[in-house]
This record gives structure tokens, sequence and C-alpha cells, in this order.
């Protein structure tokens, strides 16, 4: 580059000075500037487009509502037609009776150093024990006074037994003593070991308070006499140990299977 170029060239040139300038880097960096502006115009009216864009709806906004306006009209209203002296007033309305009045009680003043009265004293026990008490009533001893009659008898009613407790009536010695105690004591009716008769009998009782059996019903029947049977063990049977309800000791209905079977050498 000669001396008098020298001085007008720019930075670029002096750069690429000897190189290929149609390559892409040189057009870029000699137009930078003016894109850098270009960029610069662009962004600016963005940001003004932007922030200008929410006024201008609401202006479109609020003249739209005007013009969705109607225009209301009022119809005045003639004056009401004189009141007649001579009609009657309506009826009053049917309210609801007022409340009852209540009286605010007012708790009394209590001064502790206020004097008692002289006739608020009682009076000593001597005096007391020389006051007439007046008539007195006596009993005549030959007189037939029945008391028994002085009063209504009273009838005890029967509870109910309870189907469920939460305590169980049992046999004295559990479930195993009893199960002993009716092997121990039946006895296979004759007229069912001849006629090969086995099944179970269902009989259902009551066990009161005192642990005594009372009420004895048959659920389930078998023939050859054996239900008569295992009525029998169960009226020979001990005093229970009574169901509990609450603590209390309460009759209780209680089923009872007994199965008769033959053995093989019956």
């Amino acid at each position: 580059m000669e001396a008098k170029e020298f001085l007008t060239a720019s930075f670029d040139d002096m750069v690429f000075e000897g190189r290929n300038k149609e390559y892409g880097a040189y057009e870029l960096r000699k137009n930078y500037d003016r894109f850098l502006m270009l960029a610069l115009l662009i962004g600016l009216g963005i940001y003004i487009v932007g922030f200008t864009t929410p006024y201008v709806l609401s202006l479109f906004k609020t003249a739209e509502v005007e013009v969705g306006k109607k225009k209301i009209s009022y119809t005045e209203l003639s004056e009401p037609p004189p009141i007649d002296k001579n009609t009657p007033p309506p009826p009053p309305p049917n309210l609801p009776p007022p409340p009852p009045k209540t009286i605010k009680f007012t708790p009394p003043v209590i001064k502790p150093d206020e004097e008692v009265k002289q006739e608020d004293v009682p009076p000593p026990v001597e005096e007391l024990q020389k006051v007439d008490p007046g008539p007195t009533t006596e009993v005549d001893p030959n007189a037939n006074v029945n008391f028994n009659d002085a009063a209504p008898p009273v009838v005890e009613t029967k509870q109910q037994p309870f189907m469920y407790v939460e305590q169980m009536p049992q046999f004295p010695g559990g479930e195993k003593a009893m199960t002993e105690f009716i092997n121990k004591n039946i006895r296979y009716p004759n007229a069912a070991r001849e006629n090969n008769i086995e099944g179970k009998v269902v009989l259902q009782f009551v066990v009161n308070s005192d642990g005594e059996i009372s009420d004895i019903k048959v659920l389930r029947d078998i023939a050859g006499g054996c239900t008569d049977e295992a009525k029998r063990v169960v009226k020979l049977m001990p005093k229970w140990s009574p169901g509990k309800q609450n603590g209390n000791a309460v009759p209780v209905y209680f089923n009872l299977p007994v199965t008769f079977k033959l053995g093989s050498g019956d």
C-alpha cells in the first residue's frame, strides 16, 4: 500500500492488505457499524411497539364499551289518588306474639358489717325445752293394725334371658368336663339301638343368674327316645357359672348338641 493511501485507509483495509477481500469476513467487518446501528433501531422499534400496545388496546376497549351502552329512558309516574277518610284501614298482619317479659334477677347485697336483728336470733336450747310442743298423737296398743296393708305388694318381674353376653355361662370345669359328664351319664336308648338310629339332638335351655338350668327346649329331635335321654342328662347337670353382662349375673340361652352314634360292638 502506498503512503498516500495509507493515510486514508481504514483499519480493515490495513488488516486485509494483500489478502482475499472477497472473503466474507472482510464484508462483515466493513459493514459492522451499519449492521449494529440497524439492529439497535430495530430493537428500539420493537420495544416502543411493545410498550405502547397495551395503552392503545385499552383505548379501543373503552371505545367499544361506550358504543355498547344503551340509552335508558325514564317514565314519570302520576301522583297517587287521594286517600278516602271513610275507607277503613286494612287489618293488621298476623304477627307472632311478643316474647314473654323476663325479670332480671338482682343478687342480694351482703354486708358483712350489718348487725343481726334481735328477732332473727334463735332462742337458746333451755327456752326451747320449756315450750309446749302442742297436741301429740298416741297409738292405742289394743288397736288391731295390719302393717302388711300399709304398702302394696312388690311384684318381681322376671328378667328376659339374653342370647349373647360379654361372658357366656360355663359348665363347671369347662367344655371338656361337660363332654366327660355327658359321656359318663348318657345311656343309649334300646329302641334306638334296635333300629340303628343315630343322629344329633340339639337342646336349648336357660342358665339362670344363679347357675340353675331351666326352660329346656328341643331344637332338633331324632326318634328312638334319644331326645328324652338327652334332656334327662341335662337335668342331672350341676350348677353352671352364670353368664355376666356389665359385671352382673344374668340369664342366658345356651344351645347344646348331643350326638348319638352306635359303636362297632353295639
